[in-house]
């Protein structure tokens, strides 16, 4: 818990383990980002990591309406919902409503799996750089390309 509470900021799985962190009061002085994948705006199981969070991720697998989606999101806390569309891009939507859209980078898809945890790394990577988000989400669309591109989620542990 120690290392959460010096971090400039946690990523915290949607697990008992994830649960549990969230009920210290250490853990929750520290700006948490969660992935809530293919949450649907009514999970009672997603609603403490949301509750707690102040970035969310997901995907629009369970919606007809993203921007919706994340603004249900943000009014229960989170500064910033990050939605992505799989082959329609991404969005993002801050809490004073301001809306970000990103159109997916052309790519040869060789394999999807992973491609939501690395746009939310290269997201991540972009927002500790200092970049906007208009610059995260494309940073964050890069990245998820070279997921999308390699039989092995990154080129490099093809090796």
């Amino acid at each position: 818990m120690a290392i959460v509470v010096a971090a400039d900021l946690a990523v915290i799985d949607l697990s008992e383990l994830g649960l549990l962190m969230l009920e210290r009061d250490e853990v929750r002085r520290t700006p948490l980002w969660m992935d809530l994948h293919d949450y649907d705006g009514s999970s009672a199981f997603h609603e403490p990591f949301l509750g707690a969070a102040e970035v969310v991720f997901m995907n629009d697998d369970r919606t007809n309406d993203p921007w919706e989606l994340m603004r249900s999101c943000l009014a229960r806390g989170p500064r910033l919902a990050v939605c992505t569309r799989g082959a329609h891009g991404a969005i993002a939507l801050e809490a004073d409503g301001t809306r970000h859209e990103v159109a997916a980078v052309p790519a040869d898809v060789v394999d999807t799996n992973g491609a939501g945890d690395a746009f939310m790394a290269g997201f991540l990577g972009a927002t500790l750089h200092g970049l906007s988000i208009a610059d995260s989400l494309k940073a964050a669309s890069a990245q998820a390309r070279v997921a999308i591109e390699s039989e092995h989620l990154h080129p490099i542990l093809g090796r």
